[in-house]
């Protein structure tokens, strides 16, 4: 697929050997659509690399062949022949960012046992880091230091699918609004399901189609664009009112929803309330648990400043920062790898809480790393993950995109 692309853009990162740069992780994204880019931040021993090139010569460096970009004789060890490959919906908060388009992706295994950059300071063309590590994390995340370089696969490609996405789902209190892009044109269709019920309709030309919601968006909706029994994009809507705000796709007409909603359904499946951000190693990690269940699930909200009885007690408004700052670091911290969330402020009956809403990964996440402990969510409740539950889950897909 790769060769019989006219261009793709690729980001390397590079470590010298003898008179050449051998490729220690690359990404791939097949997109004729996609505007080229060009970067380069050569060191004394490192470079990191992001150009438009041809197939032939990228598929070429997954055959191990050398080959010559710029001024750089470019080297890599032959691609693993193990590795997996996942579809993800629109707006999916994956490596190697988060995008707007549905898109297929390959990650291709080592075939040694890893590597690992040891040093100091990196001075160079590009910016000056602490570390290899927090080049490589600002390079291709833009995000600050962590270890995620040493757990990247070899290779990552993503092909881009342009055939029909959900550009925009507006959700108000009796109806439902998307808005379809895409180079599909007819045969696609728009179906939201839900426990009990199923509405398909075509997207016409104008790409906009409304779906009456007589009563409210249900809980565990599955909005989805299919043609035939192929799907193109999708959003799932665990509870009526939450998403992450992350994800701009979808906009809710439904003022005050959200937080009201999460409220009177109490705590459960998808729902934890905590009366304060806990600062006592007990209490840190009875949330540090619920928060790798969510991210190891189907995802869910911690809500700080409420108590077991559905009370808003709320959280210290005057060191808001502070707070914020702590729930990321106990996180970032205990957590392996880092799971997707998002932290903020909201306001109900005069207070300040707390709103933690964790995505669901498709993966594991681990609290402590160094031994590494599994939890899911049952009700309201987080036990460990049991023996099948963990094999299960790493015999399938998601086995060589975890670093244990």
């Amino acid at each position: 697929m790769i060769e019989a692309c006219a261009i793709v853009q690729v980001r390397l990162a590079l470590v010298r050997v003898d008179d050449a740069w051998q490729v220690l992780h690359g990404e791939v994204t097949m997109s004729e659509a996609a505007e080229p880019k060009s970067r380069m931040w050569r060191y004394a021993e490192e470079l990191f690399l992001e150009r438009a090139l041809t197939g032939e010569m990228v598929a070429g460096l997954l055959r191990a062949e050398p080959q010559q970009i710029d001024d750089l004789k470019v080297t890599a060890e032959a691609a693993s022949t193990t590795g997996t490959f996942q579809r993800f919906a629109g707006q999916a908060d994956r490596h190697p960012a988060r995008m707007p388009w549905p898109r297929t992706q390959w990650e291709i295994s080592r075939s040694n046992s890893g590597f690992s950059r040891q040093g100091g300071l990196m001075v160079g063309d590009g910016p000056t880091f602490v570390s290899y590590e927090a080049a490589f994390c600002s390079f291709f995340y833009s995000a600050p230091p962590s270890n995620q370089a040493s757990h990247q696969p070899h290779w990552r490609v993503t092909r881009l699918d342009w055939r029909a996405w959900l550009h925009r789902v507006t959700i108000a209190a009796d109806a439902m609004t998307i808005e379809v892009k895409g180079t599909a044109g007819e045969g696609v269709t728009a179906e939201l399901s839900t426990p009990t019920s199923r509405d398909i309709r075509p997207v016409g030309r104008t790409g906009r189609l409304r779906l009456r919601l007589p009563h409210g968006l249900a809980e565990s909706s599955l909005l989805v664009l299919r043609q035939g029994d192929d799907w193109l994009d999708y959003r799932y809507f665990h509870r009526p009112g939450v998403s992450s705000e992350s994800d701009e796709s979808v906009i809710w007409h439904q003022p005050g929803a959200e937080l009201s909603l999460l409220l009177a359904g109490g705590e459960g499946q998808h729902v934890e309330f905590k009366q304060e951000v806990p600062s006592a190693k007990d209490s840190k990690k009875t949330v540090l648990k619920t928060v790798a269940a969510f991210a190891s699930g189907e995802g869910g909200t911690l809500l700080f400043g409420v108590d077991d009885d559905s009370n808003v007690v709320g959280v210290n408004a005057t060191d808001l920062d502070g707070l914020m700052l702590a729930v990321g670091n106990m996180i970032r911290d205990n957590i392996e790898p880092e799971p997707p969330y998002h932290l903020r402020p909201a306001e109900q009956d005069g207070k300040t809480v707390l709103v933690l809403a964790v995505r669901a990964g498709g993966r594991w996440y681990a609290l402590n790393p160094l031994k590494p402990e599994f939890y899911v969510r049952r009700g309201a409740s987080t036990p460990p993950a049991r023996m099948h539950e963990i094999v299960a889950k790493f015999g399938g897909n998601n086995a060589a995109a975890s670093p244990y």
